[in-house]
């Protein structure tokens, strides 16, 4: 018999600490309610235009459309970056093998930077020209 009223004892107090639990949740829930606008806030809606514009602003992502072409005649190491498949490395290998072997006379002769493959190539030559 003694057992029992310790097993009930028991679930007793766990209900009460679930019980506490719940209603510290409760509280936390309603002061947030009233803080944030009088309902919980979740974040604005975004368009897909206002995210392009953060990525490539903010992160300096690069996104098809985003951006203008790239001359990579001219560009500087940040917007060589810019392109798919182009990190910090490759941007100034870009960079270097312009100031060595002079202008790109077309888009495809990138091909001649070490690292710069068919594949890559054709990942980057819609967003690059050569002028």
């Amino acid at each position: 018999m003694d057992r029992k009223k310790e097993d009930l004892s028991l679930k007793r107090k766990g209900l009460g600490i679930l019980l506490l639990i719940l209603l510290v949740f409760a509280i936390t829930l309603s002061y947030l309610s009233t803080k944030t606008r009088g309902s919980l806030y979740m974040g604005s809606a975004v368009t897909v235009d206002e995210l392009e514009g953060r990525w490539t602003g903010e992160y300096k992502l690069f996104l098809p459309g985003t951006i203008e072409a790239i001359n990579i005649n001219t560009a500087n190491q940040e917007s060589l970056e810019c392109l798919p498949g182009v990190g910090k490395k490759l941007a100034k290998e870009i960079i270097k093998y312009r100031e060595k072997n002079g202008l790109f006379h077309g888009t495809e002769e990138i091909i001649n930077v070490p690292g710069i493959g068919i594949k890559k190539l054709n990942a980057m030559k819609e967003y690059i020209i050569a002028e």
